[in-house]
């Protein structure tokens, strides 16, 4: 798993100052650029761009309709869609993951910086191509470094060896059909969108400020003037809903390649009669019926892969918010609600971590399952596995238990900021 990151913050310095401070540490200067002055097919702006564009990454279909627009995600997402890519800037080499802040007029702008997140979604990108595969996998096998290698392996399990070459790589995708191989390695290419998401909503909710008066909250908040810094308890609320809305549904995806698994193992049952198979339509309706099982054991990792990245996200950003934006005494409604969520945070990446180890389990069972099918099918073997494998490995998977995302309490702070940030605005 990729460390997390930390989470965003204020950027309230003056940029020649931050140029001039990271080159005294020794650090290369910043690039900081508009995305509308790089080009349209540069990979980091394509990817927010289909971020942006999505009605899925916005989690638009998982919130209750009285959070998309009473807690104010529809807006805020319209915001970052409206900040982009005039008002929206790249940074490299990256600071934080995304940040804010005011230019020289009192005007709010955004900040995506090069982070582990969007390093990962260029490279995956450049990869999980049709075109590309097979060539890109092969400069990892030649690459010095196996990291590459070794992580594709891992993502990809028994498919693995069907991207080595293009004959290999042809008979796979003539056995998965183009529906199926195509929605794989759009799955792939579009790993971790969903952590961009959440910082855009999060920005996306900053920008929806009176730039003044988060000037002042925040200016009152670094003297020591106030214990709570209303304006990002709002926005960490969000991102933190945000992820609680991206688990639940994975889970139901996650429960939904198992039923296809399940629909394979099946398949394969029927075949059980034979002695072998018949050469021609029966081998490659064998292959077909394997290789869609191996497809989906490769997305239940991915979407382990992404449910894990949320879960730390979460425990991270309720963690931070204390350590960063809270000081002094605070009030106890806010101040037992953050305790709250702190624990849930942190009770849900516990068991999102016990689920992940049981559905590792579970996918294990399934590959040395298929690869006794395979052995039997290659006629190095006289039977099939035992039935009973196959009831194994379906009753792991019903009996992996996915956490709920309790999202209550950041659901409160995130109301008890607005009704504070009104209050300042009205009062202002």
């Amino acid at each position: 798993m990729k460390p997390s990151v930390r989470p965003p913050g204020a950027f309230l310095l003056p940029l020649l100052f931050m140029i001039a401070a990271g080159a005294a540490l020794g650090r290369p200067p910043l690039e900081r650029t508009l995305f509308k002055d790089i080009p349209p097919t540069d990979p980091a702006r394509e990817i927010v761009q289909t971020v942006l564009g999505s009605r899925f990454y916005s989690m638009r279909d998982e919130f209750a309709a009285a959070d998309w627009a009473g807690l104010g995600y529809g807006s805020a997402w319209e915001r970052a869609r409206r900040y982009f890519p005039g008002n929206t800037y790249i940074v490299r080499p990256g600071t934080y993951f995304m940040t804010h802040g005011f230019d020289a007029g009192g005007r709010l702008f955004m900040e995506i910086h090069e982070s582990a997140y969007l390093t990962l979604c260029i490279e995956n990108r450049r990869t999980f191509t049709p075109g590309a595969i097979v060539g890109d996998f092969g400069r990892m096998l030649q690459a010095a470094n196996r990291r590459e290698a070794s992580a594709f392996a891992e993502k990809m399990g028994r498919l693995e060896a069907s991207f080595r070459d293009d004959k290999a790589h042809d008979a796979l995708r003539k056995a998965l059909g183009e529906d199926l191989y195509l929605g794989l390695l759009e799955e792939l290419r579009e790993e971790d969108y969903h952590m961009l998401a959440g910082g855009l909503m999060h920005e996306g909710v900053h920008a929806g400020l009176d730039d003044a008066l988060v000037a002042r909250l925040q200016a009152e908040f670094h003297a020591g003037g106030r214990t709570v810094q209303w304006d990002e308890l709002r926005a960490f609320m969000a991102e933190i809903g945000y992820h609680a809305s991206f688990c639940r549904w994975a889970a139901g995806d996650i429960a939904g390649s198992w039923r296809q698994i399940e629909g394979s193992l099946r398949e394969l049952e029927t075949m059980r009669k034979r002695p072998s198979l018949r050469p021609g339509p029966d081998e490659a309706r064998f292959d077909r019926t394997r290789a869609r099982a191996w497809s989906f054991a490769a997305l239940l990792r991915l979407r382990m892969r992404e449910v894990w990245q949320s879960a730390r996200r979460m425990q991270d950003l309720a963690a931070s918010f204390r350590e960063d934006y809270v000081q002094g005494a605070v009030p106890p409604g806010p101040g037992e609600l953050l305790r709250a969520l702190e624990h849930d945070a942190a009770g849900f990446a516990a068991a999102t971590g016990e689920a992940i180890q049981a559905s590792e389990l579970a996918v294990l069972a399934l590959e040395e399952t298929l690869d006794t099918w395979g052995s039997w099918a290659d006629g190095r073997r006289p039977f099939p596995p035992p039935l009973t494998s196959s009831q194994s490995v379906n009753g792991k998977a019903k009996n992996i238990r996915w956490p709920s995302p309790a999202a209550g309490a950041a659901a409160a702070l995130m109301k008890r900021a607005i009704r504070e940030l009104e209050t300042e605005r009205t009062s202002s």
